[in-house]
C-alpha cells in the first residue's frame, strides 16, 4: 500500500465574499468609504435608465469598478458590453434595459438579503448554504467586482461571440427572477474523506463491481433528475464560465447560474477533495459547443430537475452536481496512455471518484443520497487527454465502492458504447470484484502506439486467459497449476 498523502492549503486566511460592497462597514467594522456612493450610484440608475439609457448602465458599471481601492489600472470601457448593446436590435434595446434593472434591484436589496459576513470556506469549514434569493443577490454584485477570477469583468470587456452568449444567459437569468423569485435553497459542500484516501484497493476482493449500471446513447448527463451529475470539473471550480470557456463544466454553470455562487466560495480543488452543489435551478437551455456555444430558452427536457415537487425538507431540488477534476494529461497519445495506466494515476483517480461517489451516503445534515444514480460519461476525455475505456473503469470502480448506481452517457459514441456493454458483461460474467479489476488494470501492458480500445483488448485477453487457466485446472487438477 502507497503511502498516504494529506493536502494543505498555504493560505488559509478568511478572505470576504466580493469584498462585501453592499455592506456600511469593512471586515474590521470599520466604514465602507464605497458604500454610499454605490448605493447613490445603483438607485440613480433605477431612477434614470428609462431616460438615459445604455450610456448610463455602462458608466454606472465603470463608476462602481474603479471606485475599488484593489484595482491598479481602471476601466475606461466595458467592449463586450457595447458590443452586445450593437447587436441588440433596436426593438429590444428597451427590453435588454429592463433585464439590467433587474439586476441592479436586486443589487441594491444585498444589504438586506445576505448575512452580515460571508467568507469564503477554508480550514475546516466544508458547507454554506444560501436561499435562491440570496445567490441572485450574490451574482449580482458580480457584474461590479474587478476580480476576474470571481466576477464578470471578463466576460464584459470581451468581444469573443461567447462573452456575448453568455450576457444572454446571465441577463435571461435575472429576467426569469424577476417574475417569480425562487423560494427555494442551495448547498454548496467541499467533500473531503480521509478515510477513503487510506483504502487498499487491491485488497477490496469482497467488493463486486456493481450490476446495476446501464449505458446510454444519446440521453445528455443534463436531461436528469433526482441524481447527482457529474460535473467534468476544472480544479478551480467553474472553469472558464467566467472566460472564455465553453465546454461541459461552462455549459452547465450557464444553465444553472447559481453554480457560480460555488466560484466565489471554493479555493482550488485538492487531490483529495470534491465539491458538492445541491439545489440549483436550471434556467436556459443551450446549442452547439466551445465557441459555438448559444444560448437558448430552456426547453422541457433540460429542465426536468426544476420539478417543484422534487424538493426536499429544505427546500433543495433534489438534484446534485458533483464537481470532480480529472488529471490533465500531456504529449503524445501513445505517452499518456502509458501514464494514465501508472499505478499513481489509477489510485488519484479513483480516490477522486470515491471521495465524491460515497460523500452523499455519509452526509448527516441533509440526509443520504443512498442509491440516487450517480449520471457520468467521459469525464476527463475531451481536453484533459484521457482514455475513455480506463475512465469508464474507474467510475464504475468508484460507483460499486460507494453502492450507487450509474448511469453512463456516452454522446453518440455508440462504438466505444457497446464496447463498455461488452466490457461490463463480462466482468459480470467473471464475478470480477472491485481489488481484482484494480489488479487487472495493473497488468495491462504500456504501448508505444495509440491504440484507444487497448485497455479493453487487455483486459479481455487477461480474463479470457484466466477462464482457460481454470477450465484447465478443472480437467486436469494433478498436472495444472494456478498461480
Amino acid at each position: 500500500m502507497q503511502e498516504q498523502h494529506h493536502f494543505y492549503r498555504e493560505n488559509s486566511e478568511k478572505e470576504l465574499v466580493l469584498s462585501q460592497k453592499w455592506r456600511p462597514l469593512n471586515k474590521n467594522s470599520t466604514p465602507n468609504p464605497c458604500y454610499s456612493s454605490n448605493k447613490s450610484r445603483i438607485e440613480n440608475f433605477l431612477k434614470e435608465y428609462k431616460k438615459e439609457g445604455f450610456d448610463l448602465l455602462e458608466s454606472t458599471i465603470l463608476d462602481i469598478l474603479n471606485d475599488d481601492s484593489r484595482i491598479s489600472e481602471k476601466f475606461e470601457t466595458l467592449q463586450g458590453l457595447r458590443k452586445f448593446w450593437k447587436l441588440t436590435p433596436d426593438e429590444e434595446k428597451e427590453n435588454v434595459l429592463e433585464k439590467f434593472a433587474n439586476v441592479f434591484r436586486i443589487a441594491l436589496r444585498a444589504e438586506e438579503l445576505l448575512p452580515e459576513r460571508i467568507y469564503r470556506i477554508v480550514d475546516d469549514v466544508i458547507s454554506a448554504t444560501f436561499s435562491q434569493e440570496q445567490c441572485a443577490a450574490l451574482l449580482s454584485w458580480m457584474f461590479f467586482d474587478s476580480k476576474r477570477n470571481r466576477s464578470f469583468i471578463g466576460i464584459l470587456t470581451s468581444i469573443h461571440p461567447i462573452s456575448i452568449e453568455k450576457i444572454k444567459f446571465l441577463l435571461h437569468y435575472f429576467d426569469e427572477i424577476s417574475k417569480e423569485m425562487p423560494q427555494g435553497i442551495v448547498s454548496f459542500m467541499r467533500i473531503k474523506n480521509q478515510k477513503f484516501m487510506e483504502t487498499d484497493f487491491e485488497k477490496s476482493k469482497n467488493q463486486p463491481i456493481s450490476k446495476d449500471v446501464s449505458i446510454f446513447d444519446d440521453l445528455l448527463i443534463e436531461q436528469t433528475a433526482l441524481c447527482s451529475q457529474v460535473d467534468f470539473a476544472n480544479k478551480h471550480i467553474g472553469g472558464g464560465v467566467l472566460r472564455l470557456g465553453g465546454v461541459q463544466e461552462e455549459i452547465r454553470f450557464l444553465m444553472c447560474p447559481e453554480m457560480i455562487v460555488s466560484m466565489l466560495l471554493f479555493d482550488r480543488m485538492e487531490p483529495d477533495e470534491a465539491i458538492s452543489i445541491v439545489g440549483a435551478q436550471v434556467f436556459s437551455s443551450y446549442q452547439g459547443y466551445s465557441g459555438k456555444l448559444k444560448w437558448k430558452i430552456v426547453e422541457p427536457l433540460d429542465a426536468l430537475s426544476n420539478n417543484p415537487l422534487y424538493r426536499d425538507e429544505f427546500g433543495r431540488l433534489q438534484t446534485e452536481a458533483l464537481a470532480i477534476n480529472a488529471i490533465k494529461f500531456f504529449g503524445r497519445q501513445s505517452k499518456n496512455l502509458g501514464q494514465q495506466l501508472e499505478e499513481n494515476n489509477i489510485r488519484k483517480e479513483l480516490i477522486k471518484c470515491g471521495i465524491a461517489f460515497c460523500a452523499q451516503n455519509q452526509q448527516s445534515d441533509y440526509g443520504s443520497f443512498d442509491k440516487i444514480p450517480i449520471v457520468s460519461g467521459w469525464w476527463g476525455c475531451g481536453a484533459y487527454n484521457g482514455n475513455k475505456p480506463l475512465k469508464f473503469l474507474i467510475q464504475l470502480m468508484a460507483a460499486s465502492i460507494a453502492g450507487r448506481p450509474l448511469q453512463f452517457c456516452i454522446f453518440g459514441d455508440t462504438v466505444m458504447g457497446n464496447k463498455c456493454r461488452q466490457m461490463k458483461r463480462r466482468l459480470e460474467m467473471d464475478n470480477v470484484t472491485v481489488g481484482q479489476l484494480y489488479k487487472l488494470l495493473l497488468e495491462i501492458p504500456k504501448i508505444e502506439i495509440y491504440d484507444e480500445m487497448h485497455v479493453f483488448d487487455s483486459l479481455e485477453e487477461i480474463c479470457a486467459k484466466i477462464t482457460y487457466e481454470i477450465v484447465s485446472f478443472k480437467m486436469n487438477p494433478n498436472t495444472m497449476q494456478i498461480g
